[in-house]
């Protein structure tokens, strides 16, 4: 018996997307229906005329599904390709996303029932057609879950379509001297705020020495590197050695610390994109640092119960998609905390993989 086909219609920068959801319904639907996806290498074979197979899948198709952005539906492929279907009279399901709505959808796709790739209805809708198609009852599916994992995906789309680089599964590396490691300083508050928010991708140094930095630095790679340590006030320094809290001169003769140009060149050997000074007065080194990574630091006094929420909002922002900069903009809405941020280059991390079945 002839396998149902589902052709799945979408521009080019929208392909991870498409071959989400063929991955899903294949799965979901235990391989039963056929899903062309003119992007995905598994449909069509290398050295294949494109054209010609695109051509013969919509031909084919029983059931035709359009990734209807605010970009693609403007396109004219994708406009000949709804146009065939419609002629064909076959069921054509335009799949909203990234800004567009099935009420904003333009005039053919408008006609049709168009549906929300994020609102487990609209997914159930889908579910509903594919499985009227296939002659059996739709896959008991966690709709509520798929939505955020489609959401979490067309947050990257719109970070890459901004110009705006997604690093996925991020490193995170949180440090603290020995005298920062106490509990009076709640540096573990900080922690546990972030591995909630990035579970799993981060890595934690109490008691951290210069010795230990510098070779994690120089032998691992970390996106984000959150300290929680002072700084010299005459040259911007990290203090590993114990300090007078007032003014953060070192109390030893021969303190153990890392000047701002040598840091700089540790943060490029471990390509960090960002850095977070969870500590009083380190904007001087802020600037020092600019160059290389973004900082985000204050110049002011700051309570370990202040960095903390801070640290819980700011970091539950990234990890909902939200760029560094976009990050830090709603953070300063939404927390009173006198950080600031030294900017570089925006960038966005995504610790959400894509739906899996």
């Amino acid at each position: 018996m002839k396998r149902k086909q589902i052709f799945i219609s979408h521009i080019s920068k929208e392909t991870a997307l498409a071959r989400a959801l063929k991955e899903r319904l294949v799965a979901d639907f235990l391989g039963l229906p056929d899903v062309f996806v003119s992007s995905d290498r598994t449909t069509i074979e290398v050295g294949e005329k494109w054209l010609d197979e695109v051509e013969t899948a919509l031909k084919a198709a029983d059931l035709v599904m359009v990734m209807a952005s605010r970009e693609a539906v403007g396109r004219p492929w994708v406009n000949f390709e709804a146009g065939a279907v419609w002629l064909r009279g076959i069921p054509l399901i335009p799949i909203c996303h990234s800004g567009m709505t099935p009420a904003s959808l333009p005039a053919p796709l408008s006609l049709l029932q168009g549906v929300l790739i994020t609102d487990p209805e609209g997914l159930q809708k889908i579910y509903d057609a594919v499985a009227k198609q296939l002659g059996v009852a739709p896959p008991g599916v966690n709709f509520k879950a798929m939505g955020e994992q489609f959401a979490a995906l067309v947050k990257e789309l719109e970070s890459v379509a901004a110009g705006v680089e997604t690093l996925p599964a991020p490193r995170i590396l949180c440090i603290a001297n020995e005298q920062y490691s106490q509990p009076q300083y709640q540096f573990q508050l900080d922690v546990a705020v972030i591995e909630q928010a990035f579970p799993g991708r981060v890595t934690v140094e109490w008691n951290c020495s210069r010795k230990r930095l510098l070779a994690l630095l120089v032998s691992e790679r970390f996106d984000v590197v959150y300290i929680v340590m002072p700084l010299h006030p005459v040259n911007g320094a990290l203090v590993f050695s114990p300090v007078d809290i007032k003014t953060n001169i070192p109390l030893d003769a021969e303190p153990e610390y890392v000047k701002p140009e040598r840091l700089s060149g540790l943060l490029v050997e471990s390509k960090t994109r960002l850095v977070v000074f969870a500590t009083c007065r380190a904007a001087w080194s802020a600037v020092d640092l600019a160059s290389v990574a973004n900082v985000v630091a204050t110049e002011q006094d700051v309570t370990g119960e202040q960095t903390s929420e801070w640290a819980e909002c700011y970091f539950s922002h990234l990890a909902n998609g939200q760029s560094v900069f976009k990050a830090f903009e709603l953070t300063k809405k939404q927390v009173d905390t006198p950080m600031r941020m030294v900017r570089q280059t925006d960038v966005a991390f995504s610790p959400a993989k894509a739906p899996s079945p």
